[in-house]
């Protein structure tokens, strides 16, 4: 009884280790095929992150790069077509030591308030015309009353037409003529104050009460005598 009895034990002793270790070798592969399958979807998760960030860091790379070309093409296109366009730049108060050279593209009295070159040439060669004519009545007519001459001496207000005819000889003396009538349009001298003829031996400007109006405002017979 007591040998059959030991052999029981040791049957069911081996049949315990035998379940104890078939249940060890279960839990280890059973541990290691869920740390291959955890393991898997991540490897394949940051592979496939890694593609597509490798494709859309591509993709924006090759955007951006068409995008910079693009904006260089367009960048190059409107300085060109700035170029084209540009006009030329009016003249300005800094522009006025300068003599004024007008052409179709600008005004070059502009600094003076004068808004109509050409309005305001045709008049100055009209009174070149008159000066040289000797004509005092159209003279007259170019003149912005009270006119002002100056000398070495004094100052003289000339208040109207008829005071300037009487003093017509004295105001245009043969140097003032020919300082007037020698006088290149291209030559002119242009500031805040008015249009320069010669060394200011007289100078113009645009009518306060008429902005298409131009004529003489003031006469410098010291310059001439100087």
């Amino acid at each position: 009884m007591p040998k059959k009895h030991e052999s029981d034990n040791y049957k069911m002793s081996r049949r315990l280790s035998l379940t104890a270790i078939l249940l060890t070798l279960t839990f280890v592969a059973l541990t290691g095929c869920g740390q291959d399958n955890n393991a898997e979807p991540s490897d394949a998760g940051s592979s496939t992150s890694m593609i597509e960030n490798s494709a859309g860091g591509n993709q924006n790379g090759s955007a951006q790069s068409d995008k910079a070309t693009k904006e260089s093409k367009s960048a190059e296109n409107s300085g060109t077509d700035a170029q084209k366009s540009a006009p030329s730049a009016p003249a300005t108060s800094s522009d006025t030591s300068s003599p004024a050279a007008p052409n179709a593209s600008q005004n070059p009295f502009e600094v003076a308030g004068i808004q109509d070159p050409k309005a305001f040439l045709d008049t100055f060669k009209a009174l070149q015309k008159a000066v040289a004519d000797n004509d005092k009545e159209k003279v007259a007519n170019y003149i912005l009353y009270p006119l002002r001459v100056n000398d070495s001496e004094k100052s003289l207000t000339i208040p109207n037409k008829k005071d300037f005819l009487a003093k017509y000889d004295q105001i245009f003396t043969d140097a003032i003529r020919e300082a007037l009538v020698n006088q290149k349009t291209d030559d002119l001298f242009v500031n805040y104050q008015g249009v320069m003829v010669g060394s200011g031996e007289l100078w113009l400007r645009r009518a306060t009460d008429n902005p298409k109006q131009f004529g003489v405002f003031s006469i410098n017979l010291e310059t001439v005598a100087n």
